[in-house]
């Protein structure tokens, strides 16, 4: 027995059976109220009986094939739509992506409640939301603070990258600071190191997605984004307001000795400013984070202009997609009603009336 499978679950065929008929069914009764009102028209004006004589070869069975061509080629493109499966072929099934190196800022401004619950939150929930979105594509992770460290290798593996998401705090990286640039170096490195091991460079198909709050204190962000733009496109989401959060300090920190001891705080704002060159300079694009999901859907659809590469080939027995028999149906029969209106209608209606006028001609004779 053939098996035969849709695009849908086989769950649905019925339900596809039911509505594929009742619009069909509704497409037929429509086409035939359209010829009776066709014809009621021609009636006001000549006898039913008298309108093939004076009509110049009109009949209303001419017309008929149109219905039933029509008719016919929805149903074909119906099943062209549901797209048949039957049969079986070996097929070299290859598995395409992308690489998005996250670069993900720890610092302690991270723990500002702007937004909440904290920017660090944030930026996480944001991460996760682009997992759901690509999930053909290979993350990493990489955090910083006053240094850089690589948390999540590229991988495939979307669960161990959430793991290590969800372990993120601001104490992953341990020394003290802000410096995007060193961040932005440790991206490189990871890509210099996957060039290397492949022999070939996959620019073409990389991102960077760093997302900060833009203060730095240390290194130059803006000539670490240009070195790394010749590796990877930087896109950057900046979290955080402009209008600033207070953010109380650790006590092991001496940044701010000026303050007195247990009041030591530091009003963290968002640098839009820096965050918007470093994506101009790493030929990306900035969004701010918002409290929906568009500023990472924007970034996502962003990411529609990287290439994909192949990253895995296996050759797996699949059941082949057969539309094109119905799409060829359906072709047939729409074409099929071109050249019934173009030629087989005038052809029988010029037969029609030299027959008419015959037998009239017969009739003057007696």
């Amino acid at each position: 027995m053939m098996n035969m499978s849709f695009a849908f679950p086989m769950q649905y065929f019925a339900l596809w059976i039911a509505v594929t008929a009742v619009s069909i069914a509704a497409l037929v009764v429509a086409l035939r109220m359209l010829e009776r009102r066709h014809a009621q028209r021609i009636g006001k004006f000549v006898e039913t009986k008298l309108a093939p004589r004076l009509l110049g070869g009109y009949d209303p069975r001419i017309r008929r094939p149109l219905l039933w061509l029509t008719a016919l080629g929805f149903t074909a493109m119906a099943l062209t739509f549901a797209q048949p499966h039957w049969g079986n072929a070996w097929l070299d099934v290859r598995k395409q992506s992308r690489d998005i190196m996250v670069v993900l800022d720890t610092s302690e401004s991270m723990n500002a409640t702007n937004p909440l619950p904290t920017r660090l939150e944030r930026a996480k929930q944001k991460i996760s939301a682009l997992l759901e979105m690509a999930p053909g594509d290979r993350f990493g992770i990489i955090a910083y603070s006053g240094n850089a460290a690589l948390q999540c290798p590229l991988t495939l593996d979307h669960g161990f990258v959430r793991a290590v998401l969800n372990a993120m705090n601001t104490n992953v990286v341990s020394q003290e600071g802000t410096n995007i640039a060193a961040a932005l170096l440790e991206a490189v490195r990871v890509f210099e190191q996957e060039d290397r091991e492949s022999g070939t460079t996959g620019k073409a198909a990389r991102a960077i997605l760093l997302i900060s709050d833009g203060e730095q204190v240390s290194g130059d962000a803006i000539a670490a984004a240009e070195e790394a733009s010749e590796y990877a496109r930087i896109f950057v989401m900046g979290i955080g307001d402009p209008d600033g959060a207070t953010v109380r300090m650790p006590e092991h920190l001496n940044r701010y000795d000026r303050a007195p001891r247990g009041e030591r705080t530091h009003i963290s704002k968002l640098d839009e400013e820096t965050l918007m060159r470093l994506a101009a300079n790493g030929n990306g694009a900035y969004a701010r984070a918002r409290a929906d999901r568009r500023d990472i859907e924007d970034i996502f659809q962003r990411f529609d202009s990287l290439a994909t590469r192949d990253i895995a080939s296996d050759i797996r027995l699949r059941t082949i997609n057969r539309f094109q028999w119905p799409l060829a149906i359906a072709i047939v029969c729409f074409a099929g009603e071109g050249l019934w209106l173009a030629a087989a209608m005038p052809w029988w209606r010029r037969r029609s009336a030299r027959r008419y006028a015959a037998e009239d001609d017969a009739n003057a004779h007696t």
